[in-house]
């Protein structure tokens, strides 16, 4: 994983959290404009808050990150009191349920509430258990967003790691949620299921009860989820490791038997090379042995283009890698009926028209820049 030398700067500004580096921070101020930030760089501006004022008190953007700090508060606080309030749905109704992803992270390795964004908080189902979590979700006024009438089908299952779900609130927001039935979106393995489960932790929060994955299979997700530009997942990876013991060769064989090898390389090599995280070289010695597929590299290295600067070919390139990687881990041959229902599946579509149709207008739309690029 190549990093650029005012992205290098910046993770090691704010890794590891006990020793912030003051001068690879200064060096990042230097050679950074914040309004034309490098891919992966906005999500970690909260982090860079508290060393900011307390090293450069007066620095001109010191308010524009503070500002950034605070929306990062609020938001997470709308988050988390929505999926608390799913939680206490499940657990009045005796299903098992999991705080899963960022929501889970923010709430055990990092010091305050503020330092990440959690986006869209996670809440993962025992695979065999999605049916009824939606009924139970549904009833407690609890929508798919948006609406469909096929999410029960076995499709979905196959192809979708979970799916969106949103409540109106009084002030015309609404909240949301993302159920999920598989933990890893690339690697929607229903054996895995109970093993989640089995190995599950408490998790320990004033304001939250719940539990979670436990160490070893919350580094596994935050290393092979997300898009290979957002490097919040290194930092997600690097407090993870220095939190609790990691049982390394259980990631090892996970992430052979899932195809993800390689994306772990990458970003644990990363790490390594930052210096922020005891990975042992053994183990990534192990991780560029295996076996890894064709697929799974295109995957990551078109990943590692910004999604607006992508061409159409790449584009296709890119789906169809995870198609095939999303199609083997279910075993299955990826042929044209697959990559069909695939495509209805992602796209929301109910016919060869409408798919051919919203496919042909995802290739042909410019992708605005996200905020802060």
């Amino acid at each position: 994983m190549n990093l650029s030398p005012s992205t290098y700067a910046l993770l090691q500004a704010v890794l590891p959290p006990d020793a912030p580096n003051s001068q690879a921070l200064r060096s990042w101020l230097a050679a950074t404009e914040l309004n034309r930030l490098e891919p992966g760089q906005f999500h970690l501006l909260p982090l860079l808050y508290p060393q900011l004022q307390r090293s450069a008190p007066e620095h001109p953007w010191l308010p524009r990150i503070k500002g950034i700090y605070r929306r990062v508060w609020y938001a997470n606080q709308r988050a988390l009191k929505a999926v608390s309030d799913v939680l206490q749905v499940f657990d009045g109704a005796g299903q098992p349920a999991l705080l899963l992803g960022p929501a889970a992270l923010v709430l055990t390795v990092y010091d305050t509430q503020a330092l990440r964004p959690l986006g869209v908080p996670q809440v993962l189902v025992p695979t065999e258990d999605r049916g009824r979590a939606i009924q139970t979700l549904s009833a407690a006024g609890w929508q798919p967003s948006p609406p469909t009438a096929t999410l029960t089908s076995e499709r979905f299952v196959r192809w979708q790691a979970g799916y969106l779900f949103s409540r109106p609130t009084a002030n015309q927001h609404a909240d949301q949620v993302r159920l999920c039935w598989h933990a890893l979106p690339r690697a929607p393995l229903s054996a895995w299921s109970k093993q989640w489960f089995a190995r599950a932790v408490n998790l320990t929060s004033l304001s939250i009860t719940a539990r979670t994955l436990d160490p070893t299979d919350q580094l596994l997700q935050a290393l092979a989820d997300g898009p290979a530009l957002e490097l919040i997942s290194l930092v997600d990876s690097a407090r993870l490791c220095t939190n609790a013991p990691i049982d390394w060769p259980r990631l090892v064989a996970m992430a052979s038997q899932s195809n993800l090898a390689f994306i772990l390389y990458e970003r644990l090599a990363a790490l390594r090379a930052l210096g922020v995280a005891d990975v042992p070289a053994p183990i990534l010695a192990q991780l560029a042995q295996s076996d890894v597929p064709a697929y799974a590299r295109t995957l990551w290295h078109l990943d590692l283009i910004p999604p607006w600067e992508r061409t159409a070919w790449q584009r296709i390139q890119l789906n169809y890698a995870i198609f095939q990687q999303t199609a083997a881990m279910q075993h299955l041959a990826p042929h044209p009926g697959h990559l069909y229902a695939y495509l209805r599946t992602r796209l929301a579509t109910d016919s060869l028209p409408a798919t051919l149709k919203r496919s042909l207008q995802r290739l042909t739309t410019r992708l605005p820049l996200p905020h802060g690029y």
